[in-house]
């Protein structure tokens, strides 16, 4: 009876975070609900709720993949021990997003902003062994520096009377801020060159994977920057370099995706490509198109996700794709699954994914601020992107890699399919329901021919790269162990950033603790006291046990200073 009532609750919060999304999609106005905690005259201090279509739709997104991820995890986690502490963790994770979506203070914010950086290191380092207490320290320490540039923001703030961001237009401009603001959600989404903690993080249980490369911590950095671009459109500089980095990620990852073997690090480093491609959006004044983006894949990615779960889940935990084939066969709903999100995080027409690609392609080819050499990047970017999601295909569901399935048919839980059939429906319809609200922000796309051609190129492009290396028609670019050395470690960005830092944290860590704790606080606190006291007993001792010699002494000199006075007097 439990389960079932379980069950239903999920089921419903799956039903209703569709209805927020559709209901978002409706709402024309923006309601602020503010409860003033403390009133200084010249800066009060509220707790704030800002909601409008924006908040709701993405709301919505967030606890159709929490119900959808709930459900799949009392299928994939049933024979934990500790499943009620890590549900508990979950949910603490969704709602720390939930605050961070509603908040537009940016004080208040830091529940949320936190909760994300705390909860995450906890769920990342569930498992408990040396990697993924590695990987969550990276991804903590990473989000850290992310803390200290909302600090800073804060602290600009002070000046302008108001800590409201979202949907904020400042009085004055302050020197820095948008360039502050623009770093803290480059870390928390994981942009060059802080993406080194992403790929770490599939340390994590896959739900939380699921979780977290879909609509939660990752897509906190991009909500971030597109909630606050009233405040970094004014900024040239900073829209440039969040260009330029956008981009040198976009490529980054898609080429390092490539070649990489492990099934959850691939699909990680999708996740990659596509945040980019959302902070490209934003930077070239495209942010209502990043959020179309932003919530397609979400639901998409999720949807890839637990389809991914099931195969390792089902393989006894294999991850590496040259180990997997033919799983068409014995797991054939969770192909299906997955078929849909491979489909349609490659930009295949009339999918979720095709209508926010598609746009973002098109208006940035009609714009004046980017050049040639960004288009080049870009399109290379969206290329990498079908030619690894053609890799998955051939690989894991198509018999490519010659591997003999371990059996015809494995069974497949309600509580898995369940979430597949939820996802399916946001990634199949949710691209056309979105796209017509996307029409009230007065987009026009007028486009030549060529272009067009282009842009429905882009997957058969990926297909065809994928299919000359499957038939040996051009170099394996697994031939060269160098090369792929290089783009295993993300350009060696791995090297050069999260190793030299977590190198740096822990010799600077062994220091202070070898002068501080171990030195000069041990001397002059506890380890002194307990020298200093001990020496004192150690006197109290030697005087105690001489007391009545001590006293005979002192008595005799008493009294024959006392004689020789008498006698002399």
């Amino acid at each position: 009876m439990k389960l079932l009532s379980e069950s239903f609750l999920l089921l419903l919060l799956i039903c209703f975070g569709y209805v927020s999304i559709f209901a978002g999609s409706l709402l024309s106005k923006v309601y602020l609900f503010e409860v003033c905690i403390w009133d200084s005259h010249c800066l009060p201090f509220s707790f704030s709720i800002l909601l409008d279509s924006v908040s709701m739709i993405f709301i919505g997104t967030v606890l159709v993949i929490s119900g959808s991820v709930a459900t799949y995890c009392k299928w994939y986690m049933s024979s934990e021990v500790y499943y009620n502490r890590f549900m508990g963790l979950v949910w603490l994770f969704v709602l720390s997003m939930i605050f961070m979506i509603l908040i537009p203070n940016l004080v208040m914010l830091l529940i949320g902003w936190d909760g994300l950086g705390l909860t995450s290191f906890l769920l990342v380092a569930y498992y408990q062994n040396n990697k993924s207490l590695s990987a969550a320290m990276l991804t903590a320490l990473t989000n850290r520096v992310g803390d200290v540039f909302v600090l800073v923001s804060v602290s600009i703030l002070l000046n302008e009377g108001s800590w409201l961001i979202y949907d904020y237009h400042p009085v004055c401009m302050w020197a820095g801020l948008g360039g502050v603001v623009v770093l803290a959600g480059m870390t928390k989404s994981a942009q060059m060159p802080f993406c080194a903690w992403l790929p770490a993080a599939m340390a994590a249980p896959t739900p939380v994977s699921s979780l977290v490369h879909s609509s939660t911590l990752v897509t906190a950095g991009v909500y971030l920057v597109l909630r606050s671009f009233y405040v970094i459109k004014m900024d040239n500089f900073v829209m440039q370099m969040l260009m330029v980095f956008s981009l040198f990620t976009l490529v980054l990852a898609g080429s390092s995706a490539v070649f990489a073997f492990d099934l959850k690090k691939v699909i990680a480093l999708s996740t990659l490509s596509q945040l980019s491609l959302m902070m490209f959006s934003i930077s070239i004044m495209l942010p209502f198109v990043a959020f179309f983006h932003l919530v397609t894949h979400a639901v998409f990615k999720a949807l890839l996700f637990l389809g991914a779960g099931g195969v390792i889940h089902s393989n006894q935990s294999t991850q590496d794709i040259r180990s997997l084939s033919s799983l068409w066969q014995s797991l054939p709903v969770s192909m299906s699954a997955m078929s849909v999100a491979i489909v349609s995080l490659s930009g295949a027409p009339f999918m979720s994914g095709f209508y926010s690609k598609d746009l973002i392609i098109e208006l940035s080819m009609m714009g004046d601020s980017i050049t040639y050499g960004c288009y080049v990047l870009e399109l290379l970017g969206l290329v990498f992107t079908s030619f690894y999601s053609a890799r998955i295909v051939f690989s894991v569901m198509l018999s490519s890699n010659y591997v003999n399935c371990g059996t015809l048919r494995s069974s497949e839980h309600m509580n898995m399919q369940i979430p597949f059939l939820s996802l399916y429906v946001g990634a199949v319809i949710l691209g056309v329901s979105l796209g017509k609200s996307m029409e009230k922000f007065g987009f026009v796309v007028l486009l030549e021919k060529y272009e067009s051609l282009v842009i429905f190129m882009i997957p058969l492009v990926g297909l065809g790269m994928w299919w000359s290396v499957l038939t040996k028609l051009s170099l394996s670019p697994w031939s060269s162990s160098k090369m792929r050395g290089f783009f295993l470690s993300m350009w060696l960005v791995e090297s050069l950033t999260s190793h030299p830092a977590k190198s740096v944290f822990f010799k600077s860590s062994k220091m202070v603790y070898e002068t501080l704790d171990q030195g000069w606080l041990e001397l002059l606190g506890p380890q002194g006291v307990y020298v200093g006291l001990s020496k004192i007993s150690q006197l109290n001792e030697v005087v105690q046990s001489n007391y009545f010699t001590y006293q005979m002494v002192v008595w005799g000199a008493v009294v024959s200073v006392s004689l020789s006075l008498i006698i002399f007097m």
